[in-house]
């Protein structure tokens, strides 16, 4: 199964980097990430994807759903993706290759999407300050988009790309605790910077940064326990 998802995510690098290119090549950047957004919405559709990759289907009658579907939604070099991608059974590598690009999208805008969650929804005004703490802090212009999840008992913890801010009291307590099991100060892993700042009124003393691909998506979605959570994205707009 690894090594599936290293391939899937490779091959999906490779098809967002050509798709990019022509995007490029054309300027119609933007209209290629709308199309792969909607192929994507589209092909991650399990019920689809069974059909697509249904053998006993022929590539003739796929071809026609397809066109059924997308020829009014796509422009044509994106539909030629989209058939593309069923003649050679890469349906389900849709969502991954709109991903893909959506990084690279974001990098040629310079800006970052930003991942935050909190244990209360944030305000307007705490809104606008993390996010001129993230730009200050990457150098990009920042899309917020926010979680709710009760079980980090305070602070927030944000995701930019691989890098993971982890400002909860959750993480303190837990840092706390381990300090106390082995002794010694804990200081270690703490920063007075963004968030610190930010929720200091939750007793907020520090921060860990972390590499997110070290931490697992329990951090920032509901754990199950019935708390309930929410997102919402205050940009969704990511053209400047």
């Amino acid at each position: 199964m690894e090594g599936s998802t290293v391939i899937k995510g490779a091959t999906a690098r490779r098809y967002a980097g050509a798709v990019f290119e022509l995007g490029l090549e054309s300027n119609q950047v933007d209209s290629w990430r709308t199309d792969l957004e909607t192929l994507a919405s589209y092909f991650g559709n399990k019920r689809l994807q069974f059909i697509l990759r249904e053998p006993k289907v022929s590539i003739e009658r796929k071809d026609q759903i397809v066109r059924d579907l997308l020829a009014t939604k796509l422009h044509p070099q994106a539909l030629n993706l989209a058939l593309l991608l069923v003649e050679r059974d890469l349906v389900d590598h849709a969502p991954a290759i709109y991903a893909e690009f959506e990084k690279r999208y974001n990098d040629y805008k310079g800006q970052a999407i930003a991942e935050v969650t909190t244990a209360i929804p944030l305000d307007e005004a705490l809104r606008k300050r993390v996010r001129n703490e993230l730009e200050q802090m990457t150098g990009k212009h920042i899309i917020l988009r926010e979680r709710v999840d009760p079980s980090i008992l305070g602070g927030a913890i944000a995701r930019i790309g691989d890098t993971l801010i982890d400002g909860s009291l959750k993480w303190r307590f837990a840092l706390l605790r381990d300090q106390i099991i082995r002794g010694g100060d804990d200081s270690a892993g703490q920063s007075n910077g963004l968030f610190a700042d930010l929720f200091g009124a939750s007793g907020l003393g520090g921060m860990a940064v972390t590499p997110a691909s070290q931490i697992g998506p329990e951090l920032h979605t509901n754990d199950g326990s019935g708390n309930g959570s929410g997102s919402r994205d205050s940009d969704s707009n990511l053209n400047k």
